[in-house]
């Protein structure tokens, strides 16, 4: 097995192509970077560079062991910067992961109660790619999320309310003075959505589906605020969940005819049994969100 200071080398002279430069990147004497080189191919049992005219190039062996060098350089690198934060700032009490229902509203209210004492301190908050929140959890990258619709998964889940979806259109829209939106008003819409898969509890599988009525352009952007955003501004409308939208930005809500059934928001959370500090964090903010 290789060591960290080989995978740097090889990383480095990839890069410089020579070994000399590779020393110099290193900060290194070219004698030692040799040395790290010939210990690398004994430690393997196969040559890792040939030589092409005046440079070194590495073999498609080693050029795999720089692929996995540089991945692991860089998640190395985030952790011994998160190392040095967290000596300053401490371990945080709570990590929130949040999707594409990035609309916080209940954000500086979590934050400032989370801050009053040192049990609920340091509420923090990372971005998940579109359905990756669960991946976070189960990873332990995250310690809850939000999570909108029928519950699904072996994930804790703590229900907070239930909500309603609602129209959603800006003040270009022809459908802005409308008292209710119905499927039809719809067909003819440049329709902006998070995620063009449909989703159980949500606007394809029960409003516009059952009817058969369908946007004639789809745009997706999974961001809740930035489609409120787009919205605010231009012909597009879409359906989202009323608690993520933002009417501050210039949109309006519009409600659907016939109702779709509600959206039951919960917060999902990975086993925190063995973690009291955590859990009760969990609890602190389940209790916040159902305000």
């Amino acid at each position: 097995m290789l060591d960290r200071s080989h995978y740097q080398l090889l990383l480095e002279l990839s890069r410089a192509g020579t070994v000399s430069g590779a020393a110099d990147r290193l900060f290194i004497t070219q004698s030692a970077a040799s040395q790290r080189l010939q210990q690398a191919e004994r430690r393997f049992g196969f040559p890792l560079t040939v030589r092409v005219g005046r440079r070194l190039a590495l073999t498609p062996a080693a050029q795999r062991l720089v692929e996995a060098a540089d991945a692991s350089e860089r998640a190395l690198t985030a952790g011994e910067v998160d190392a040095q934060w967290l000596s300053t700032a401490g371990e945080p009490a709570l990590i929130v992961a949040i999707d594409i229902f990035d609309y916080t509203p209940w954000l500086t209210s979590a934050i400032v109660e989370f801050g009053e004492t040192p049990e609920t301190a340091g509420l923090e908050v990372v971005r998940a790619p579109a359905g990756d929140a669960h991946r976070l959890l189960n990873d332990r990258r995250a310690d809850v999320a939000l999570h909108a619709g029928p519950a699904t998964g072996p994930l804790d889940s703590r229900p907070l309310f239930d909500d309603h979806l609602v129209g959603v259109v800006g003040e270009p829209s022809s459908l802005r003075d409308r008292n209710v939106l119905r499927p039809d008003d719809f067909a003819d819409a440049d329709y902006v959505t998070y995620s063009t898969t449909p989703q159980a509890g949500f606007e394809q599988a029960t409003f516009l589906g059952p009817a058969g009525a369908f946007p004639h352009r789809i745009l997706r952007l999974e961001s809740v605020t930035a489609i409120a955003s787009l919205i605010a501004t231009t012909t597009w409308c879409s359906i989202l969940p009323s608690w993520m939208v933002d009417t501050s930005s210039g949109v309006t809500m519009i409600p659907l005819e016939p109702a779709p059934p509600p959206i039951a928001w919960s917060l999902v959370q990975r086993d925190l049994n063995n973690e009291a500090r955590r859990s009760d964090a969990a609890d602190h903010l389940v209790n916040l969100l159902r305000r």
